[in-house]
C-alpha cells in the first residue's frame, strides 16, 4: 500500500471510492434517493479542484485508488470553536477495510494538519456509520450530535475531537 498526495488526475479514482463508499456503508441510514444521486462524474469534479486547493491524500494498492483522506480549518468554528482544525473526509473501500488503510490515511493526513500549524481536530460522522469506532480507536472522544437533512430525512451526526494532534 501507497499513501501519497493526490493529483487532479485521480480525481475519477476518488469520486469513484466515494460514491461507492456511500452505498456500500448507508443504506438504511441516507435515503436511497440521495444515494442513487450521487454521479461520479460530478463528483470528479469537485475532487480535481480539491486536489489543486489543498492537501488530498490517496492510498493505493496494486496501482488502484482503494481511499481517500482531506482535511483543513475547521468550517464550524461557532459550535466547536477550540477546534482549529477537522478531517473533512476520509472513506475506502469496504474490501480493504481492517488493512490499515484507514488508518494510513488518517496518520497522513492528521500529521499535514499539524504541519500546517493546526493544534486540535474534530471530525464529524453519521452517528449511525457502522465504522463509528474507528474514530474512537484512533483516540477521538464524544462532542455530541447535531441533526442534519438529507433529501428531507433527519440524520445524526456525531463529533468527535482530538486534542493535541501531534501526538497522533
Amino acid at each position: 500500500m501507497m499513501i501519497r498526495l493526490a493529483a487532479p488526475r485521480d480525481a475519477r479514482g476518488i469520486a469513484q471510492v466515494q460514491v461507492e463508499s456511500w452505498n456500500t456503508t448507508y443504506p438504511g441510514i441516507v435515503p436511497k434517493s440521495y444515494l442513487d444521486s450521487l454521479d461520479v462524474k460530478k463528483r470528479e469534479e469537485i475532487w480535481k479542484q480539491a486536489a489543486v486547493n489543498q492537501p488530498l491524500y490517496v492510498a493505493e494498492l496494486d496501482g488502484e485508488i482503494v481511499g481517500f483522506a482531506i482535511g483543513g480549518e475547521n468550517r464550524d468554528k461557532d459550535t466547536y470553536p477550540e477546534f482549529d482544525g477537522e478531517l473533512y473526509a476520509i472513506y475506502s473501500y469496504e474490501h480493504v477495510h481492517g488493512k490499515g488503510v484507514g488508518r494510513a490515511l488518517f496518520e497522513n493526513a492528521v500529521r499535514n494538519l499539524a504541519e500546517r500549524g493546526y493544534k486540535k481536530m474534530v471530525i464529524a460522522v453519521l452517528s449511525e456509520n457502522p465504522t463509528v469506532n474507528f474514530y474512537k480507536h484512533m483516540g477521538g472522544y464524544y462532542l455530541g450530535e447535531e441533526t442534519i437533512t438529507i433529501d428531507g430525512v433527519s440524520i445524526q451526526e456525531s463529533f468527535y475531537g482530538y486534542d493535541d494532534i501531534t501526538k497522533i
